[in-house]
């Protein structure tokens, strides 16, 4: 009998002991650096851009939030510890490109066809921040949404 107690106990100690707790999931980033889809809300961007808009579906990755709205062809793109080194440098990324002087410090479209569709993107930086916005609309409509955005941050 005395053999049996002490493995009972310990049968039962071992029952009882707290469960091993993983470390729970690092948080999903929501913004970079106090910028995120909540500064381009699809009223906003519809309204500029005259579609009507649902969403937006953000995606962050370090220094870059994306928006993809839905209802329409519409992309925001907030870029935050811009300059003018990493915006020449997004530049070589486009094609078919017009300089806008006078837009914000440092602007251009970029328009791509193909086929019928033609996609305009249009980037500017102001101080730190960098905005693209890529859609079917027109480049001025693109232009309107951008100055709109930048008043806001």
């Amino acid at each position: 009998m005395r053999t049996v107690l002490p493995l009972a106990l310990l049968a039962l100690c071992a029952c009882t002991s707290a469960p091993a707790t993983e470390p729970p999931p690092s948080p999903t980033p929501t913004d970079s650096a106090g910028v995120n889809c909540e500064d381009a809300p699809p009223n906003v961007v519809g309204a500029a851009l005259e579609m009507r808009l649902t969403g937006p579906r953000q995606t962050i990755s370090g220094n870059v939030v994306r928006c993809a709205y839905g209802g329409g062809s519409a992309e925001v793109r907030f870029e935050t510890g811009a300059d003018a080194a990493s915006f020449a440098e997004g530049r070589r990324d486009h094609s078919g490109i017009t300089d806008l002087p006078g837009f914000h410090d440092e602007a251009y479209r970029a328009t791509a066809i193909t086929g019928e569709v033609v996609r305009t993107a249009v980037v500017a930086r102001a101080g730190t921040v960098e905005i693209t916005v890529t859609t079917d609309a027109t480049a001025d409509r693109a232009q309107q949404l951008i100055d709109t955005l930048f008043a806001a941050l």
